[in-house]
């Protein structure tokens, strides 16, 4: 089809294809095709143009979907160019009515845990850190379209290198929602009766909190975590009366999988990081 000629088609994509980073993934699709047209979210997912036919792009969005999205169809539809385009652009996102799926937080990725554990890096030991594979998405969404402005994250601008990342095609946070450091985003807060602290100060007064035998509340990004030492009989029997929660298993959190018990290593990892249940063992 020559460049210059104003027919296309318009592709009607819908699934889990918002806040996975799937408008990324198209664009460099795009880009690795030589197509011409854009992309954009609306209320009913995300809506592609073409100038080209589009079935070589088609296979590619079902082979290589993201890891977090999932493509439950794709509708077409005559277009006519106004004017034909002559690269292929992320366009703002059109408003309109919800009838598209939002996706479920994710657990950080291996990629954002090894930036996070590097001392140097600009997210080192930075809690709220996250890219278009990981981070939270249901539980900051306030509307839809996905997108910054339609989450709680409109409180925090983006700082010029976060914004840098955001808009670098070839970067794993491009165009990720929640994108944050700790010179733009939110960052950790310690509130008790006498004390309050913030950074890696608030994480050392909750970890004196717990080795002390006490409890916290953790507010996360879905409501709070009552929380303390697993390994401190007298504090898990208070929290256990705190909670009305006699008998009942209580979560417990692990440094790493390592750290499992033996029957428990076993079970596989996935990217919703649920809570797994097993029988009470003594190593």
């Amino acid at each position: 089809m020559a460049i210059d000629t104003p027919s296309g088609v318009q592709l009607r994509i819908r699934g889990k294809v918002q806040g996975v980073g799937f408008r990324p993934f198209v664009w460099q699709l795009a880009q690795q095709l030589r197509l011409h047209g854009d992309v954009c979210n609306d209320g009913d997912g995300v809506v592609v143009r073409l100038l080209e036919e589009p079935s070589q792009f088609i296979a590619a969005l079902y082979q290589d979907c993201p890891p977090l999205a999932r493509i439950d169809s794709v509708e077409h539809a005559s277009l006519i160019w106004e004017r034909a385009p002559t690269d292929f652009t992320i366009r703002q996102s059109a408003g309109g009515s919800m009838n598209t799926q939002i996706v479920p937080d994710a657990a950080t990725c291996p990629a954002c845990l090894a930036e996070m554990n590097t001392p140097g890096e600009r997210r080192y030991r930075y809690p709220f850190i996250n890219c278009t594979h990981c981070g939270p998405r249901f539980t900051i969404i306030r509307a839809m379209p996905y997108d910054r402005p339609f989450t709680v994250m409109a409180a925090f601008p983006l700082c010029p290198e976060c914004d840098s990342e955001y808009r670098d095609p070839y970067d794993r946070r491009f165009h990720a929602q929640p994108v944050a450091c700790p010179s733009c985003g939110p960052h950790l807060e310690w509130r008790s009766q006498h004390e309050r602290a913030e950074k890696e100060a608030a994480l050392q007064a909750a970890v004196a909190q717990l080795n002390a035998g006490g409890s916290i509340a953790v507010q996360g990004l879905g409501g709070f975590h009552l929380a303390c030492d697993a390994r401190n009989d007298n504090a898990v029997a208070m929290l256990r009366a705190r909670k009305h929660r006699p008998a009942k298993p209580l979560a417990v959190m692990l440094p790493t999988a390592q750290t499992l018990p033996r029957a428990a290593r076993s079970l596989q990892p996935t990217r919703a990081a649920p809570i797994g249940r097993g029988d009470k063992q003594y190593e």
